[in-house]
């Protein structure tokens, strides 16, 4: 565990809210391995399953390596949607597998994905579109965007579509616990009071967009169900302390700290970002093994599906 969080938070040295989530989104789906063609639908920058399969960067590498719009951070602007030839992830390590095909609906990221080396093929399209790939034509398959789409169900239906007999789907999807634990929700979203206006700067579109697909077990089982799709494993994680640690964090300082590495003296930045990792171990640790927990208040469920 130690070493997975230490390299997760070095990767997200300045989100370390973002770390501690991957982790335990990687914890969740222990379960599931790729088998045969295998798709990551919604693979953004293909860091988070680079790291899950075992993939290692040099310390000097962080997700925060090219970004751009610092300016329009506030305006709910993707600051990550961003590349250039400049872009190098500074691989330590090679995962111990591939994955057959990243698809995603940036390009740039998509960019940052296929410099990973991990992707046999890269493709871009939109995820809420019929998806460009034949019927049956993947023996596994993850994502962690399908509550992010228009119509979850919808989706759910193609994923199911594309996935040979006896294929496996890992899902992560939200619960129904998700919209209490959101500071923007339980407080403005409902009440619409000015005094919790300014949650929206925190929230900057996060849960007001995909907190209406949080559903509870049963009626995420009913959707899988009338796709054609039975579980076979089942398990939630985020309980409501993480949530609301990642809902903050350090997320409104993000801006200014990314100027303030950007002025640090370069010779300097290695012993300062490692000092700065092993802080973030001494309060990291402890509220991962919180967030570990295995019940129904918690706040995200792991699925693994097969056809049926």
């Amino acid at each position: 565990m130690t070493s997975a969080l230490e390299h997760l938070l070095s990767v997200f040295w300045l989100r370390p809210e973002t770390a501690i989530w991957r982790f335990l989104d990687i914890e969740a789906m222990r379960r599931f391995e790729f088998e045969g063609r295998s798709l990551d639908f919604g693979c953004g920058d293909g860091i988070f399953s680079f790291i899950r399969a075992g993939g290692r960067f040099t310390t000097e590498f962080d997700a925060f390596q090219k970004t751009e719009r610092l300016d329009r951070f506030y305006q709910n602007v993707d600051v990550y949607d961003a590349y250039d030839e400049s872009y190098d992830p500074l691989v330590a390590s090679a995962p111990s597998y591939q994955i057959s095909v990243g698809f995603d609906h940036k390009a740039n990221l998509l960019r940052k994905a296929a410099a990973l080396n991990f992707y046999k093929e890269t493709v871009e399209g939109d995820g809420n579109a019929p998806l460009p790939f034949d019927d049956n034509s993947f023996g596994s398959i993850f994502s962690n965007i399908v509550y992010w789409l228009d119509n979850p169900a919808e989706i759910i239906s193609e994923l199911r579509r594309i996935l040979q007999p006896g294929g496996k789907i890992c899902l992560m999807l939200p619960n129904e616990t998700l919209p209490q634990y959101s500071f923007y929700n339980s407080l403005y979203a409902k009440s619409k009071d000015d005094q919790w206006k300014w949650l929206e700067l925190l929230d900057r579109g996060r849960l007001s967009d995909n907190v209406k697909q949080s559903k509870s077990d049963d009626d995420w089982r009913d959707i899988f169900s009338s796709a054609g799709l039975s579980v076979s494993y089942h398990s939630q994680h985020l309980p409501k302390m993480v949530i609301q640690a990642w809902d903050i964090g350090f997320r409104p300082m993000f801006p200014a700290l990314m100027k303030m590495v950007a002025g640090v003296d370069p010779r300097k930045l290695p012993d300062i970002k490692a000092e700065w990792v092993s802080a973030l171990q001494m309060f990291a640790g402890p509220l991962a093994v919180i967030g570990e927990q295995n019940d129904q208040s918690s706040a995200f469920h792991c699925y693994i599906l097969t056809r049926k």
